[in-house]
């Protein structure tokens, strides 16, 4: 099993779009358990980065085997399957967020 399997990935950037940096929490799997995540990386990003912005910031969780599956929206109230019009939506209307390709959400991340 990957290290990244079951995990959200909080993509720090500032309201310019600059990436601040990556925070990393683990998942349940369940759509409770990954809004908790959200939540919990959204609370240490606020804690870490005070030039973080939560609009900029985007959110995503990956799935047992470690693949991006799933974009979170801000308020953690809409959870989409990446590759959906929802995902893009709360993504901002990319597929991938401003300047990222999707694995670079969690390339590098560690535990």
């Amino acid at each position: 099993m990957s290290s990244l399997a079951n995990v959200v990935v909080r993509d720090v950037r500032d309201r310019d779009g600059v990436r601040l940096g990556r925070i990393v929490e683990r998942h349940s799997g369940t759509e409770a358990g990954i809004v908790a995540a959200a939540w919990k990386a959204s609370e240490r990003m606020w804690g870490e980065y005070s030039d973080a912005s939560n609009v900029e910031s985007r959110i995503c969780a990956t799935d047992v085997s470690g693949k991006i599956r799933w974009a979170i929206s801000p308020n953690f109230l809409h959870i989409a399957e990446v590759g959906t019009d929802e995902a893009s939506y709360i993504w901002g209307g990319t597929t991938t967020g401003p300047g990222t390709e999707i694995a670079s959400l969690i390339e590098g991340s560690e535990l």
